[in-house]
């Protein structure tokens, strides 16, 4: 007879896991949200020319697992195409690297000590006068593209990234809900039991033998269980998808609060004719939303506004109103239009604050001094009856939090499979 595990979350990291344990395993996938996917969140509105990505949207370079799914599932991909611009005093100009300075930047990231901080790291190195610009750019990529805190991201953990990073990003032209749907099918086609809008609010546990009672009051008893919510719904207690553990599990959730978590703001406007060049795929400014970028090779009329990091945070309080207008003021300013020119071509627009969804808690993870000892806790099972995974627990150097929740996922299977 089968033995059952309970899978917490149907994020991509959760769905993984479910469809590859269904082959030895009764699985009962439960997810608090009204739909599996995370912060994977694909839809299309009439008044938008493309489809709506509220979350991931990227695939950052030739990701071998991320890339592997999608052929499996037989989902497109193309590359993403266009220049990079910046608006620099008073003018925008291609950018033809990520950041003037780029490669001295990274050679001496390399160098840095572990748990060295971003932000001290930029003041040790890099403090003359004459780097100013460069500071300024790093400091915007590491809180833009990492939605990291300088003050807390290792250096260490960033140079992993930034130097494994590819030319060549692809983005999936129906969306990654489309690789959501594909994974939520093969999991019911394999038996999978899936249960929606069920928070688990209480874990009771001993060795394989676990129950778990939900929001909706109802009880689930299975073997095992695996834990796939988002790290900075663990670090927390008293929010609407917090877990309690009987016995407590203090080390983990202090492991998990060792990992850092960031914010990020993603706004989406639809115009009736574009005012940006033909060739633009992203540009660059000081701005409310410093970050944008077109739909390219889609030549759709519409924009994606991103902030994140500290700036995200000091905004995540606001209201989508209040955030459409600074998005619509910082467009103003890089493309030297008044506030009604762009007001007034404006056909839609959506906004999506990841801080302010009580399952999501935020964007995505990144390492902050102690992170890495923190994701072996994490990493090591619960007397071989309590697992986790995610994206925040991925211990590779891949840059992109699809790939890390997919790598992640395959590693934890291994472990539950050595403990049957």
């Amino acid at each position: 007879m089968k033995k059952t595990v309970i899978v917490v979350g149907a994020g991509i990291s959760g769905l993984t896991a479910a469809s590859a344990l269904a082959k030895n395993y009764n699985i009962i996938l439960i997810e608090a949200a009204d739909q599996c996917g995370g912060r994977i969140r694909t839809s299309a509105q009439k008044d938008f020319s493309s489809i709506l990505e509220a979350g991931a949207e990227f695939i950052h370079g030739h990701l071998k697992q991320t890339l592997k799914l999608l052929k499996k599932a037989g989902i497109d991909y193309v590359p993403v195409k266009g220049k990079m611009y910046r608006k620099e005093k008073g003018s925008i100009e291609e950018q033809k690297e990520m950041i003037e300075g780029w490669d001295k930047l990274l050679k001496k990231m390399k160098r840095a000590k572990k748990e060295m901080t971003m932000h001290d790291f930029l003041h040790h190195y890099f403090a003359e006068d004459k780097y100013a610009d460069l500071r300024r750019h790093a400091v915007a990529y590491t809180e833009g593209f990492d939605v990291a805190d300088v003050k807390k991201v290792t250096v260490h953990s960033l140079y992993k990234e930034w130097s494994a990073e590819e030319e060549e990003n692809f983005r999936i032209p129906e969306g990654y809900g489309e690789l959501i749907n594909y994974l939520v099918q093969t999991c019911e086609e394999k038996g999978c039991r899936i249960i929606t809008k069920e928070a688990v609010k209480q874990i009771d546990w001993q060795k394989n033998d676990i129950t778990v009672i939900t929001s909706a009051e109802n009880k689930y008893t299975a073997d095992k269980i695996v834990i796939s919510i988002p790290i900075s719904v663990l670090q927390q207690t008293g929010s609407a998808g917090s877990v309690n553990f009987t016995p407590p599990l203090d080390g983990y959730i202090n492991a998990a609060r060792q990992i850092g978590f960031g914010t990020a703001i993603k706004i989406l406007i639809s115009f009736h004719k574009r005012f940006w060049k033909k060739d633009m795929g992203f540009i660059f400014g000081d701005e409310y939303i410093p970050t944008w970028w077109t739909q390219l090779p889609d030549s759709s009329c519409m924009l994606t506004g991103w902030v994140g990091g500290s700036k995200a945070d000091h905004l995540c309080t606001e209201s989508d109103n209040e955030l459409l207008e600074k998005a619509l003021i910082s467009l103003s300013n890089i493309f030297d239009l008044t506030l009604d020119e762009i007001k007034n071509n404006v056909k839609a627009a959506e906004v999506f604050n990841w801080k302010k969804n009580p399952l999501a808690l935020g964007a995505y993870s990144y390492d902050i001094p102690g992170a890495v000892d923190a994701k072996k806790i994490l990493n090591t099972p619960v007397k071989g009856s309590i697992f986790f995974c995610g994206e925040a627990l991925y211990e590779g150097d891949s840059p992109g939090t699809v790939e890390a929740a997919i790598v992640s996922a395959r590693q934890m299977l291994k472990k539950i499979r050595k403990s049957s």
